[in-house]
């Protein structure tokens, strides 16, 4: 299960949760960055219909970009109730993204239209775009960075001009430690069934392969990944902290900020745990289903006393996108 999961307390302030109307999701980061993103329809052919993304920054002159995924060529005319939009797209890694001059047709068509349909060079239709839920969902966006009534909101314009809309809030720091020295901590099979024993993380209880893994955070921390159970698709790791000091190893269930979400009412637990030695950051994706279209993906870095959250993106509709949308984001300062 995820550490962090749709997790926010007033207290401790923590990844946000998004918000579904129609066959739109939207949410935002805690720096106001949002996204949008038209799924595949549940009750409709998944092959005639494309998903879109809708992002725009938190600041006042910031530009939408919009981009449609799962193309197969390349589009070159969107239609608005049968009606050609006059778009341009520029074929990216992702997708293909709309020009930035011709948004303002195709925001107004999003606003406005029943249907939107793609075609390509030869005429023929690519792919469908739901509309179910486009205005709701930009509304909340325009709200949520509060653009409302004013010259820059996509959907409740109004006489107020840009420089009415407040700045972004800043992300929080994270300081990393000077990067380690010494090399992980070595573990006989014995003292890892000890810790299984501790940390209720028997092989008997819980299945799965009986294995972890070590990696240095820092000079004298070693994180420890024990593995504590499996399904089809995912799994889960007890993350443990081993201190050496002075010929000593103390081992403890590793801090987490925000201490928050499920698996965290006992002891922490990771879904899909890897640490990333080169961003020296711990990553974790827990996959709703197979496809990968729903879940959330996380990065802690270790701040030397805890691990802090610093980026997390989730989709919690299982409908075909496999963009996912920034819930959290933190800037990290390296030593």
């Amino acid at each position: 299960m995820l550490l962090i999961l749709l997790a926010a307390m007033a207290a401790t302030p923590g990844p946000s949760e998004p918000r579904t109307f129609g066959d739109w999701t939207v949410g935002c980061d805690n720096g106001l960055d949002c996204q949008a993103i038209a799924l595949l329809p549940p009750q409709e052919e998944w092959s005639e219909w494309l998903t879109l993304r809708f992002s725009r920054d938190a600041a006042a002159s910031a530009a939408p970009v919009i981009t449609i995924q799962n193309l197969e060529a390349e589009p070159a005319v969107l239609l608005a109730d049968g009606n050609p939009l006059d778009v341009r797209f520029s074929s990216e890694p992702d997708g293909f993204t709309v020009h930035s001059s011709d948004e303002g047709a195709l925001i107004a068509a999003l606003a406005s239209a029943h249907s939107l349909e793609v075609r390509g060079t030869s005429g023929t239709t690519l792919g469908r775009i739901s509309l179910s839920g486009a205005t709701a969902a930009m509304l909340y966006m325009d709200e949520a960075q509060r653009r409302l009534d004013t010259v820059t909101a996509l959907v409740r314009t109004g006489a107020r001009p840009a420089s009415a809309v407040p700045p972004p809030p800043d992300l929080p720091l994270v300081r990393l430690p000077p990067a380690p020295t010494d090399a992980p901590l070595a573990f006989s099979d014995a003292e890892i069934t000890t810790l299984r024993e501790e940390f209720s993380c028997t092989i008997d209880e819980v299945g799965g392969p009986d294995t972890f893994e070590t990696a240095q955070v820092e000079t004298g921390t070693t994180l420890i990944l024990l593995a504590c159970g499996s399904g089809a698709y995912n799994l889960s790791s007890v993350p443990l902290i081993a201190r050496s000091r002075g010929g000593q190893v103390a081992i403890e269930i590793a801090p987490f900020d925000p201490p928050s979400g499920v698996g965290m009412e006992d002891q922490p637990t990771l879904t899909n745990a890897e640490w990333d030695a080169g961003r020296r950051l711990l990553k974790e994706y827990s996959k709703a289903r197979g496809l990968g279209d729903c879940g959330v993906r996380a990065e802690y870095a270790w701040d030397g006393s805890r691990f802090r959250i610093v980026h997390q993106e989730q989709m919690g509709e299982c409908q075909g996108s496999l963009f996912y949308i920034p819930t959290w984001n933190a800037e990290i300062v390296a030593p």
